[in-house]
């Protein structure tokens, strides 16, 4: 690990310990797409899903009713919330790592055919490293999947500026569309540009 991993899991740890009781609430109100995201990967066929960044095991949980039969995995760099996903999710298996290094084969003992960041990777310090690591890591054939927010251009211009200043409170960074096009992504932008939905696909 390095400092700076060293550093940002103090803050995380600091952060969530505070915020996880409230976390689901309130996540409600603003981090949108998260359902729509859900919707979209059952649509597809898999068999194994590991999620970077589950926080409460929230979207794990509501998966796992869904499909059942699948298996499941956390990669989270916050203890605070690995604990509070590791109870609520007692089906799934959980690494502590950050997405930059984490070791998703060891997960579940199988390369994952889907690979989920939900609101996750605008948090991550070197998220070329970790969209690059992730897609190296998923199975022949399998998809790595991004809900995040966007570049927030198609909302007034306060608005956006007041979100952002807010965002950088909690060394949270948009996701630009362009770099996500960079990666070879099929986006799909929500109102305003404030979230975007991410698909990139591993050849076989």
């Amino acid at each position: 690990m390095t400092p700076e991993q060293s550093e940002h899991r103090v803050f995380l740890n600091r952060y969530y310990k505070a915020a996880r009781p409230i976390y689901d609430v309130t996540r409600k109100y603003y981090l949108f797409g998260r359902d729509r995201a859900i919707d979209d990967l059952l649509a597809t066929p898999w068999s194994s899903l590991i999620e970077v960044g589950p926080g409460t095991g929230r979207n794990l949980e509501l998966l796992q009713r869904r499909r059942a039969w699948a298996l499941y995995g956390g990669v989270e760099a916050a203890d605070a919330m690995l604990e509070r996903a590791a109870a609520r999710c007692p089906w799934a298996h959980f690494q502590r790592a950050f997405a930059e290094d984490a070791d998703y084969s060891a997960v579940l003992g199988v390369p994952p055919e889907r690979i989920f960041f939900s609101y996750c990777l605008s948090m991550v310090q070197r998220r070329d490293e970790a969209l690059q690591h992730a897609l190296a890591q998923v199975a022949p054939g399998g998809e790595v999947y991004v809900v995040d927010f966007a570049d927030l251009r198609g909302l007034p211009r306060p608005l956006a500026a007041g979100l952002r200043a807010w965002l950088e409170l909690y060394r949270v960074t948009p996701l630009e569309p362009g770099w996500l096009a960079a990666h070879g992504a099929d986006m799909v932008l929500g109102p305003g540009r404030y979230y975007v939905l991410a698909r990139l696909r591993r050849p076989r």
